[in-house]
């Protein structure tokens, strides 16, 4: 993060301080955040350029076209090792670049721009990492385009049929059909459409698809808070070139992006005219956001909750609650129509009835004598949702003044993402695009430690090849312990800073004078 002293600086009066020395050091720090940053995007691209591995799945190469990949070759460990050391110091630098922005420093928004463009691009023509969710969704895709429905057949009967696809997609998830709404479905039939019968194609045109939706939701970030540059500089920080969202969305080409596209912008779209506990939103302003909304609920059906945070906004006014009901019924209800009653069976039984392996949950199995998810875990997970949501509600800072759905939608969203038992780091999406507008806290660093193991824990995840033995202690290690542990201790943490309200960031700390942008005249 290249950085500047920024135009005019205003101080606040406080114990005698050296401004310069200050600056000085606020201005080392955006360079070590810009430094580690860089580092971890140019090991991801590393990573992925280098072929198949249990990094990157299999794929048939298409060489000059995209995805661009060669067999490097490179050892197993090597490969874990550069994927670990970016996630590691991606966190870091962005860790460093919001302590940074807070003692004042202030990036070249040029550069950074720049740079998260160069960034985007080079993820998106290389191939998917860390997991193999976009081969399923190609499957999903090429079961739709032949008329099927992906809620009844699965890739491992569209592969029995001898298809082309069914053939080329993982084994992974090969007898489910889809878990995800209809909006996903459209999005996957789409790239199965333009990618023809090369698997290779369906991901290259579903990263495009998401590395849109990336730049999108960096767009509608930085037009909400460029007024401020302390805020302008901290939202992409925590989103535009943030490594740990651009491996989890683009790198990853997870539809998560696509998901939380739709909804940030549906939140941001529902702005009042005034601030305070009586402003109304517009029923215009309601009703597309209510269809936004919707559609990233029919992307993925966790996404629910900002429908409700949605609706709480809307309180004041029956007419804009009615126009957002009716945009989140239109988008919602006719997919699920044509898919049939089977594709909400998919998404709520089978959906709730999962437990990720690095879950916190599993830690509480041996104690109560359990070797497999107990019945009857979905309520105690609700309870805790419940539970965490209204500590959240309670203690969290304000929300921004004009746009009154991102407050609650930080609230359910995060108490879903500390607590339900199936989670998976590219989740996270919703949460830091939701971050970004909302005040600075100790829920940005929270959720960023939180992260860091937690991809860790999947980013081997291909399956390509058996793994060094030592390699495979140290996957272990990571996705039994390391993560679940991390997981529980940020939900007993978020608990703490509830309960002794210590969510606010009281640094720089009294004694000392601040420096702050000046606002323009």
């Amino acid at each position: 993060m290249t950085t500047t002293a920024g135009p005019r600086i205003a101080l606040r009066v406080g114990a005698p301080v050296r401004p310069a020395t200050r600056t000085t050091r606020s201005g080392l720090l955006g360079w070590i955040s810009a430094a580690a940053i860089t580092v971890s995007v140019l090991l991801m691209i590393t990573a992925l350029g280098a072929g198949a591995s249990a990094v990157v799945p299999l794929i048939p190469r298409t060489w000059p076209l995209p995805p661009l990949w060669f067999a490097l070759n490179l050892p197993e460990v090597a490969l874990a090792g550069l994927v670990y050391a970016a996630i590691v110091l991606g966190a870091a630098g962005v860790i460093t670049g919001l302590i940074a922005v807070r003692r004042g420093a202030r990036p070249n928004l040029r550069l950074l721009v720049t740079g998260a463009v160069i960034a985007i691009l080079a993820l998106a023509l290389l191939p998917p990492g860390g997991s193999t969710d976009s081969l399923s969704y190609a499957a999903y895709g090429r079961i739709a385009l032949l008329g099927h429905n992906p809620y009844v057949m699965t890739p491992a009967q569209l592969r029995a049929l001898g298809d082309p696809i069914g053939l080329q997609t993982t084994r992974n998830w090969a007898t489910d059909p889809s878990l995800y709404g209809p909006v996903a479905i459209v999005a996957d039939w789409t790239a199965a459409k333009l990618g023809g019968t090369s698997i290779a194609f369906i991901v290259f045109w579903l990263k495009l698809m998401f590395a849109l939706c990336f730049g999108v939701i960096a767009l509608a970030l930085d037009r909400v808070v460029r007024r401020d540059p302390a805020a302008r500089a901290r939202a992409h920080l925590l989103w535009t070139v943030n490594p740990l969202m651009l491996w989890a969305v683009i790198g990853g080409n997870h539809i998560d992006g696509l998901g939380a596209g739709l909804a940030i912008v549906g939140l941001l779209v529902a702005r009042t005219a005034t601030a305070g506990p009586d402003a109304k939103t517009p029923p215009a302003r309601a009703l597309a956001a209510g269809l936004l909304v919707g559609a990233a609920i029919g992307v993925k059906v966790p996404y629910a909750p900002l429908g409700l945070a949605l609706a709480w906004s809307c309180r004041n006014s029956v007419k804009a609650f009615a126009a957002a009901a009716a945009g989140g019924i239109v988008a919602v209800v006719p997919g699920y129509m044509i898919a049939g009653p089977v594709a909400i069976s998919d998404l709520t039984w089978r959906g709730s009835s999962l437990v990720t392996f690095d879950s916190f949950w599993r830690l509480f199995y041996p104690p109560f004598g359990y070797s497999a998810m107990p019945r009857g875990l979905e309520l105690f997970a609700a309870a805790g949702c419940v539970a965490v949501a209204a500590l959240l509600a309670w203690r969290l800072p304000p929300g921004p003044a004009h746009l009154p759905a991102i407050r609650p939608a930080v609230v359910l969203m995060v108490a879903w993402l500390l607590v339900w038992p199936l989670q998976r780091p590219w989740y996270d999406a919703v949460a830091f695009c939701l971050l970004a507008v909302f005040a600075a806290s100790r829920l940005d660093w929270l959720m960023l430690v939180r992260a860091v193991p937690a991809a860790m824990a999947v980013a081997t995840g291909a399956d390509w090849q058996a793994h060094p033995e030592w390699l495979t202690h140290v996957i272990a290690f990571i996705g039994n312990d390391l993560s679940p542990w991390t997981r529980l201790a940020t939900v007993v943490t978020a608990i703490a800073l509830c309960t002794l309200d210590a969510w606010p960031l009281r640094w720089p700390r009294p004694g000392g004078r601040t420096l702050e942008p000046a606002v323009p005249s």
